[in-house]
């Protein structure tokens, strides 16, 4: 944020620029797809998952937002590389997306699980059916991790 306003780091939210390189490997041959957004995440709403308000915009020409945001006295803080596959399940009565993530330089893998809900009234009992199709994957409760990428990497490198 500029200088003045509001600290994302201390209330928990970020705005993104997201270059999204979309590969089709079963068409012949090989179509890519990119795609532009500039995305607002809201802060964590609760105390076990990421679970945040997320407004996604798609955009035409990334370098001319970045520029306006720049000259708005936005400053870019860190860029983070990832390589995501995704899959989609019907698990009970839900649309889950499974997303299977890559982060080069943490060399580590990560599964984000999601689907979207109507209203903050349902997060609990979503979170909870979340976390019931993880067990499916042998994946525990426990196992969750509420920092994002950018606080992962971020505590990777501190004091280097």
């Amino acid at each position: 944020m500029p200088k003045g306003l509001r600290d994302f780091k201390e209330t928990d939210e970020a705005l993104r620029l997201r270059k999204s390189v979309e590969i089709d490997k079963f068409d012949k041959p090989i179509e890519k797809t990119i795609n532009y957004y500039i995305t607002y995440k809201g802060k964590k709403i609760d105390i076990t998952t990421k679970t945040r308000e997320e407004i996604d915009v798609k955009i035409e020409d990334i370098e001319k937002i970045r520029h306006m945001l720049k000259l708005l006295g936005f400053q870019e803080i860190f860029t983070v590389k990832k390589e995501r596959e995704l899959f989609e399940f019907e698990f009970q009565t839900y649309h889950i997306e499974a997303l299977i993530d890559y982060i080069p330089i943490l060399e580590q893998y990560f599964i984000e699980v999601e689907y979207l809900v109507e209203s903050a009234e349902n997060l609990n009992s979503s979170r909870e059916v979340l976390f019931e199709f993880l067990t499916i994957f042998d994946i525990k409760k426990e196992e969750s991790i509420r920092k994002s990428y950018l606080e992962l990497i971020s505590d990777k490198f501190k004091g280097e």
